[in-house]
């Protein structure tokens, strides 16, 4: 085939998805999770530390999702039980029960769970967008077309939710400083989002109008969602409350005739009908940052114990397990839409994953016996680099190779290659002192 027949090929491939279903989307997360836990306990006694990691957590990432999808449950089960294995039997029990009853203070005041967390939604992120493309990456995983759950429909709620993790508390800053480091990240994404739009024009590379819209595109998603979050809680301090109410607002709209806009046949002859999924779903992904951000502040809550904070990440674990089952029976979950569902669902695997990792690192013995890996710490720092070189590497192989007819043997080694390649990078800059 032609160039111009591959490229409708490649289109048509990426369309009507149903996903798979939300626990297993769970577990592929989860999974990744666990090898990290893996990699970060008992680190610190590790030579070649870049190498160990890599195999501890980015090559299982890579296989677990090609070549072993199949195996996925055995695979968690597995490292569940040599993870926990060297848990119980290194752990103090006496010592780990008395820093639960210790105030949640941190070293130099970070949470090294959230750190964790925020590297590998990138690192995923980052592996998935060039996965995709080859036949390997099993279809369930790649974005659905309107409803249903997938691993890559995770990703920019994922990133939305960690922006709102790491958010700085306003009260505490000036209203200048506030505009000053606002103004530099939007700035930043509204330049990127620009840049992805006009090269996708002038490289003709193939996209999907119905993921975003004809103009829109992830960059822009997570500016306005920042700058619409910003002013929220500069002048509503109530993250929590906020977020319920902005997603109950948002589900309403859907409700009340904007969901079947977004997915009717309407023409795009104006810029926000061309761009209406990217545009409609908006108010959903701020509900997002804003409930991140109230988790943050529950998490750096240093007037409480240990104890009280796990008892609460229990409690509403459950209870959102429960709220977001029973809202998905009524209105199914959508990544295009970031309805009600969809948003409480990735709560959810954020609490969920929060709790693990909380507990993992305050139960350990010794302060320096949960770090996190060193190619997380570096992701972690300069995500954003990070992922524009992981959009520059995608298009570049897009570019010179027809990935959908690559064999299995020619895949395994361009997604090593791209992720061996993509971790140098922001290891390099990193050191450089280099940072967008």
């Amino acid at each position: 085939m032609n160039s111009s027949e591959y490229k409708k090929y490649h289109e048509s491939f990426m369309q009507n998805n149903h996903g798979s279903n939300a626990s297993h989307v769970f577990f592929c997360i989860f999974f990744t999770v666990q090898c990290s836990v893996l990699a970060a306990y008992k680190i610190r006694f590790i030579s070649y530390r870049y190498a160990y990691e890599y195999l501890y957590i980015v090559l299982p990432l890579i296989c677990a999702h090609t070549i072993l999808s199949n195996y996925l449950n055995f695979l968690n089960i597995i490292v569940f039980l040599i993870v926990n294995y060297n848990i119980i039997t290194t752990t103090n029990l006496s010592i780990a029960k008395t820093k639960l009853n210790q105030l949640n203070k941190f070293k130099n005041n970070r949470i090294q769970s959230i750190s964790l967390l925020r590297g590998l939604t990138y690192l995923i992120t980052v592996f998935c967008i060039l996965a995709v493309d080859f036949k390997d990456f099993p279809r369930y995983l790649a974005k659905t077309e309107n409803y249903g759950y997938s691993l890559m429909d995770t990703g920019v709620g994922l990133f939305v939710l960690m922006s709102g993790l790491v958010h700085k508390e306003l009260a505490k800053n000036k209203y200048t400083d506030i505009i000053k480091g606002n103004l530099k990240f939007v700035t930043i994404l509204l330049f990127l989002g620009v840049a992805r739009f006009c090269s996708i024009k002038q490289l003709d590379y193939q996209e999907h109008v119905t993921e975003y819209g004809v103009h829109w595109n992830f960059f822009f998603t997570l500016a306005i969602c920042k700058i619409l979050s910003t002013i929220l809680l500069y002048f509503i301090e109530c993250s929590n409350s906020l977020s319920f109410v902005v997603l109950f607002v948002h589900e309403l709209f859907l409700y009340l005739g904007l969901q079947g806009w977004v997915f009717g046949d309407s023409p795009r002859d104006s810029l926000i009908s061309a761009n209406r999924e990217g545009v409609c779903s908006c108010l959903g992904y701020v509900a997002l940052y804003l409930f991140a951000a109230h988790l943050k502040t529950e998490l750096t809550n240093v007037a409480v114990t240990r104890h009280v904070i796990i008892w609460k990440l229990i409690k509403s674990t459950i209870i959102m397990w429960v709220v977001s089952y029973i809202i998905n029976e009524f209105r199914p979950a959508s990544r295009t839409l970031a309805n009600a569902s969809y948003c409480l669902y990735l709560e959810t695997v954020l609490l969920t994953m929060e709790l693990i990792l909380y507990f993992v690192e305050v139960t350990q013995a010794e302060e320096t016996d949960f770090n996190v890996p060193l190619i997380l710490q570096h992701i972690n720092t300069n995500g954003l680099s990070y992922f524009l070189a992981a959009n520059l590497l995608t298009g570049s192989v897009n570019l010179t190779i027809r990935t959908l007819l690559a064999s299995n043997i020619v895949t395994f080694i361009i997604l090593n290659t791209y992720m061996i390649l993509t971790t140098a990078f922001v290891v390099y800059i990193n050191k450089r002192g280099i940072k967008l």
